[in-house]
């Protein structure tokens, strides 16, 4: 402790007062009163520093555990399932904000200096990656684009009426696929050597800007600018199987020691998203309705993967504002295709859906993009895989 601040009328520890210590010769018992203050302050630091602005708890910085940080909650959600008890994960998007136009602070940016690993979705989903990841000093962070390897698929916007696929890994544009209707051909991806391949990738894609490690992440993909692509890729379970194993490959090159328990959670969970895809597949597959109105063009990829069509009122970002045409459009779309309700989503209001809900007589359903966790969902303890689970429930009363 300095010695003048000590000699103060008072001491300042984590913003409280404290009152004054003298500059006297001290007992034996003064030196320890001392060194427990000291302890203290530094207590209240670590603390308010690990849970300011996170999901996180407030629970110390753990130096035995793997540094996390996770730019939404759905990359939260699965870092904590990946890791277990050897990561400490801090979600950077505070509970309850839509992440889309969201920014890092300078405290998130100073809690990546710490960290050891990053974990963000990528295709254009977090627009500030690029000039963060350039702007670290933090030589040992390794960063995981966690839609590495997931066929990705153009937003409408981009598309201008043309349906057609982008295969992430490669960038080649496969045009013969038919944007949000078509179902995808295979069951998921073979995905025994993946980790080999992804942490061999960092090599071969290490920023040049600064020396942190980059694991599955894809020339370029960084660059992609918000609304060229739907990043909302974890909405299909098998993507979000995907989305693991990426981490799964990181957390591994991160903290060698504990890689059979990493690959034994990945594991454990995909087969988790194995069973949640089969349920969706046997729900969905016999409903006689397949068409979606929703507010926010977020599940390109959910019914991409179960024969369904969306038809979204705004763009890829929830806040931007359809104009009366686009509003007219829907509200006739609704009328003759026998649409039965309009969903919306708790974390960015329903005003748009209201508006259609309340010209067609159709009702109003929630259908969460899993982009954060509502008040209610946290109060209730939910994860990717309930809430997965009540929007199954949500589209079956809908289309059936």
């Amino acid at each position: 402790m300095n010695r003048k601040k000590q000699c103060g009328k008072h001491a300042v520890i984590s913003g409280i007062r404290m009152p004054q210590l003298r500059c006297t010769r001290v007992s034996e018992s003064g030196i320890l009163r001392r060194v427990a203050l000291a302890l203290c302050a530094c207590l209240l630091f670590t603390t308010v520093f690990v849970g300011c602005g996170t999901e996180a708890s407030d629970e110390p910085v753990d130096p035995n555990k793997l540094q996390v940080m996770a730019s939404f909650y759905t990359m939260y959600d699965f870092a904590q399932k990946i890791g277990g008890e050897h990561v400490q994960v801090t979600c950077m998007v505070p509970s309850g904000t839509e992440p889309h136009d969201w920014e890092p602070s300078t405290k998130d940016i100073t809690r990546m200096e710490q960290a050891d690993v990053f974990i963000y979705n990528g295709a254009g989903m977090e627009h500030w990656v690029s000039d963060v990841l350039a702007g670290l000093s933090n030589k040992k962070l390794i960063s995981v684009e966690a839609s590495q390897g997931v066929s990705l698929l153009r937003s409408a916007e981009e598309e201008d009426g043309h349906d057609h696929e982008t295969a992430h890994a490669d960038e080649d544009e496969e045009d013969s696929h038919d944007h949000g209707t078509a179902h995808a051909d295979e069951d998921g991806h073979d995905h025994a050597d993946e980790e080999d391949a992804a942490v061999s990738n960092a090599a071969a894609h290490e920023d040049d800007a600064a020396d942190h490690t980059v694991v599955a992440a894809p020339d370029g993909h960084d660059a992609h600018e918000h609304g060229e692509y739907d990043p909302h890729v974890w909405l299909d379970p098998m993507n979000a199987k995907q989305e693991m194993q990426n981490i799964c490959a990181a957390f591994s090159k991160a903290d060698p020691e504990h890689r059979t328990d990493y690959q034994a959670n990945y594991e454990k969970w995909a087969k988790q998203l194995d069973e949640l895809d089969k349920i969706y597949q046997t729900t969905l597959e016999n409903l006689s309705e397949r068409n979606i109105v929703v507010a926010h063009e977020a599940y390109g990829y959910l019914c991409r993967r179960y024969n369904l069509t969306q038809v979204s009122i705004e763009g890829m970002s929830p806040d931007s504002e359809p104009d009366p045409g686009r509003m007219a459009d829907i509200i006739d779309f609704v009328r003759t295709n026998n649409v039965r309700a309009i969903f919306f989503e708790e974390l960015s209001g329903s005003r748009t859906a209201e508006t259609v809900a309340a010209e067609t007589g159709v009702k109003l359903l929630t259908l969460s993009p899993l982009e954060g966790l509502s008040d209610r969902q946290e109060e209730t303890g939910g994860d990717y895989f309930s809430v997965m689970e009540e929007n199954l429930q949500q589209l079956t009363e809908a289309l059936r």
